[in-house]
């Protein structure tokens, strides 16, 4: 009897969580102005890591360390591929509520903010390269008085396809990524320039890999491969006996 009433319970605390859950992101998304899909995802990353982690240890029956190392490959490899998979979700949705563009005509040698950064298109010039002409400019990013980056954004020509193309200049980060695009200069003077963080981009690609690893550490449990072979044998057919 206590341990219906123990499920009831834990059910109806479930369904609790849920409503101030989602009462969360409906006053996140009104008091910013900004999707509420970003702190759903963000939630629904920690709880894919979380709930790994947990499951891993789960398994070991409450054991300790020591049982958790002996643990099935294919148990570690499943794990890590639903972190993976939670750490994607928490680079896209944090991608998403914290990404800023910026897109302006900057001076030679003045200064612009973007974010918590700080700009300055140090010189512009025109350089040949081995198929192609470039201009391509110097630009430093600034955080708190430090220079975080140098970087050297380029719009490149090549005059045999007569096709422009545009490099931006990137300075990744594990917790944010600064690209850099240089644009046509203007008439009044000054250059287009694209600046863009992004910040946990990162982990997306994190992300991915650790899905590619629990992957191939699955592939290697020696169960995979002892039912493999077993299946072989079995889907071989019979050799003949002859006659006598």
């Amino acid at each position: 009897m206590e341990t219906r009433q123990y499920r009831q319970g834990a059910a109806a605390l479930r369904g609790a969580l849920l409503f101030a859950f989602a009462l969360g992101a409906l006053v996140y998304a009104v008091s910013t102005g900004k999707s509420a899909l970003a702190v759903v995802g963000a939630a629904l990353g920690g709880w894919l890591v979380a709930g790994a982690a947990v499951d891993l240890w789960l398994r070991t029956g409450n054991s300790g360390l020591s049982r958790l190392t002996r643990l099935p490959r294919a148990d570690w490899g499943k794990a890590i591929a639903h972190a993976g998979l939670g750490v994607t979700f928490i680079g896209v949705s944090l991608l998403m509520a914290w990404q800023v563009e910026d897109i302006r005509v900057a001076q030679i040698g003045q200064p612009f903010t973007v974010a918590d950064y700080e700009i300055t298109l140090d010189e512009v010039k025109e350089v040949k390269g081995p198929n192609y002409t470039t201009t391509m400019a110097t630009m430093h990013v600034d955080r708190d008085g430090k220079r975080v980056a140098v970087l050297y954004p380029e719009k490149r020509v090549y005059p045999v396809q007569a096709m422009p193309t545009t490099e931006a200049a990137i300075q990744n980060g594990l917790f944010r990524d600064i690209y850099l695009v240089i644009g046509d200069p203007q008439i009044d003077g000054g250059w287009a320039v694209r600046s863009y963080i992004k910040p946990f981009a990162s982990w997306i690609w994190l992300g991915a890999a650790l899905m590619a690893l629990g992957a191939l550490v699955s592939l290697t449990d020696r169960r995979y491969r002892v039912a493999a072979g077993a299946a072989r044998r079995s889907a071989a057919p019979a050799r003949a006996t002859p006659a006598e």
